[in-house]
């Protein structure tokens, strides 16, 4: 069948490969990406105790892109990666840009299900319908980056990987997978499964492309993008396309949602916001855009290059979840150094939220006495000072956890919710206060008392407090027009009224799971419901692969995958309560 490829099943404890076409009633249900990962997960765990630790043998990673991934039809093609989450006990899954999903489906197979663990390290190698497994000895102990190129020496040209650092070898309990060497599965810990199961590291090479059922039909099926995407005022484009999510430090400096020193205040003093807007990174580096992912319209991404008298640094963009962590939350204005801190994490291989939100929670203890310079050279084995502002010592942190050579990085092994604790019964107090998050991880990095929906959002999510699971676009943006889509009335789009935002969150998830199964970039689903509406999915689709789906059987497709997630941690004993 055109647009579909196979499931690849690869158990690490035996060295056994074997690979299955898929059904098609778990295409009609399920469409791909988040969904049919969310169900082979589910199949997973009932044969295997949910309770498990995310860090058992027993746990499963599974990776896939959806249908519109790597055909090239406009909205870029993002790769989920689903497990149960080291960092928070509950569902995890992570999406990713790159080339490696593509390359993935281009090889034949569109979902991978890695179980077991190997005896030492080693690496996936697909190319084109061949799979081995391979030794990765060489490879521990490398960063990504230096993981990224050995493997492409190695392999030859072509080639796109999916590797851990440091962080997830020494099972830091939120290392983040990095795919093409600049992007990353970011949340819940992803790239510590990796590790607890000697993985290193995925490389594929795929040369066989897609087949499309109806080419005209899907060239079409584009064409119809281009005009939804001309529908969206020409300086939000721009800005977009210029500065990708960079551009949300200014919008959430004017309506006070920047969460300056660990949440104490909601905006940033102005000068120190000057230092740290896309006017400034556009006025003192030299950038390259680039697409992050094939297929991608927007090309929001970008690589830079200091310019003038700034010390000379040479990296990719900081999005805006490495300014709020850094720039912001721990008060350090300077786009340079956040732009640093980016890169080491990303090297080391860790989640630059959580890895924020620990930075920023160890700087407000400073400040309230809690934590000493006393107590740190005692847990780092050097002085050091967690001053706001002190990035040097950020550094340090980052450092530590990611190789855990002291106490100071055991401390933060398992992200700021188990640091509090442990913190708070050495030192005696309620540590707990100063930490943000929320089922047992780092909350997304900005203020949420300001859009009840956005905040509803993260209380729900399947995976921990997280931003990515649904947009609170309705109240967020001010859009009475989806209120009256969805609802019949303006009312849901009062940002500070309660009325609908139970009804708007649970609109929003399902849309960000459809969004999420069909393979394309989460921002589709930012753009809302009457810019890129379910029928223009149904009409690539159908030129795809031949099968007719209804807006409402779309849509049905993404809450059916969001009840399976929370089902899942419906059998760990979550409720309302959580």
């Amino acid at each position: 069948m055109a647009g579909r490829g196979d499931i690849l099943r690869v158990d690490l404890s035996s060295g056994r490969i074997s690979a299955e076409p898929m059904p098609a009633e778990l295409r009609l249900r399920y469409l791909g990406g988040e969904g049919i990962n969310t169900y082979l997960l589910w199949q997973h765990f009932l044969r295997v105790d949910p309770r498990i630790d995310g860090l058992s043998p027993d746990n499963v990673l599974v990776a896939g892109l959806g249908p519109l991934g790597g055909t090239g039809w406009g909205g870029g093609s993002k790769m989920k990666w689903t497990f149960k989450s080291p960092a928070y006990g509950l569902f995890g899954d992570s999406v990713s840009g790159g080339f490696l999903g593509s390359h993935l489906r281009w090889a034949g197979y569109d979902h991978v299900v890695i179980t077991g663990r190997a005896e030492r390290p080693v690496y996936l190698w697909i190319e084109d319908g061949k799979v081995e497994l391979r030794d990765a000895g060489h490879l521990w102990g490398k960063d990504t980056e230096e993981t990224a190129h050995a493997l492409k020496r190695e392999l030859g040209p072509g080639v796109e990987t999916a590797c851990i650092g440091p962080g997830g070898e020494h099972l830091v309990r939120y290392a983040c997978i990095i795919v093409s060497e600049h992007r990353a599965a970011g949340r819940a810990g992803g790239g510590a499964v990796m590790g607890s199961k000697n993985l290193k590291a995925i490389a594929v090479r795929g040369t066989r492309g897609i087949g499309v059922h109806d080419p005209p039909g899907y060239l079409r099926s584009m064409d119809a993008l281009l005009q939804a995407q001309g529908r969206i005022p020409a300086r939000q484009r721009a800005g977009w396309k210029s500065f990708g999510t960079l551009i949300i430090t200014g919008n959430y400096q004017r309506i006070g949602v920047n969460g300056y020193r660990n949440n104490q205040f909601a905006a940033l003093p102005e000068e120190k916001y000057q230092k740290l807007s896309h006017r400034w990174y556009q006025e003192h580096v030299v950038t390259t855009p680039f697409s992050c992912s094939p297929g991608c319209l927007w090309a929001c991404g970008a690589s830079f290059r200091t310019s003038g008298s700034l010390p000379e640094f040479q990296d990719y963009k900081p999005e805006y979840a490495a300014v709020a962590g850094f720039g912001i939350m721990s008060d350090i204005p300077d786009m340079v150094e956040v732009a640093r801190l980016n890169a080491l994490c990303r090297r080391h291989g860790l989640d630059i939220i959580e890895v924020g939100a620990c930075s920023a929670f160890l700087m407000e203890l400073w400040q309230r006495g809690i934590v000493t310079g006393e107590d740190i050279a005692e847990w780092a084995g050097e002085p050091l000072g967690f001053e706001w502002g002190s990035s040097g010592s950020v550094a340090r942190l980052i450092e530590a956890i990611a190789t855990q050579s002291n106490t100071l990085g055991e401390l933060f092994r398992g992200g700021v919710y188990r640091a509090a604790q442990r913190i708070g019964e050495m030192k005696g107090c309620d540590a707990l206060r100063y930490a943000l998050y929320g089922k047992a991880g780092a909350a997304f990095i900005e203020e949420v008392r300001h859009t009840h929906s956005w905040a509803v959002n993260m209380a729900v999510a399947s995976r921990g407090a997280c931003h990515l699971k649904a947009f609170g676009t309705l109240d967020k943006m001010n859009r009475p027009d989806i209120s009256k889509h969805y609802f019949g009335t303006p009312e849901g789009a009062e940002p500070l009224s309660p009325k609908l935002k139970g009804a708007s969150s649970a609109a929003a998830e399902d849309r960000a799971a459809l969004v999420n199964s069909l393979g394309l970039c989460t921002f589709l689903q930012f753009f809302d419901p009457l810019t890129y509406p379910e029928s223009l999915f149904a009409q690539a689709l159908e030129a795809l692969t031949g099968e007719k789906y209804t807006p409402q059987e779309l849509i049905d497709a993404g809450k059916r995958t969001v009840n399976l997630e929370k089902a899942f941690n419906s059998r760990l004993g979550l409720g309302r309560q959580d």
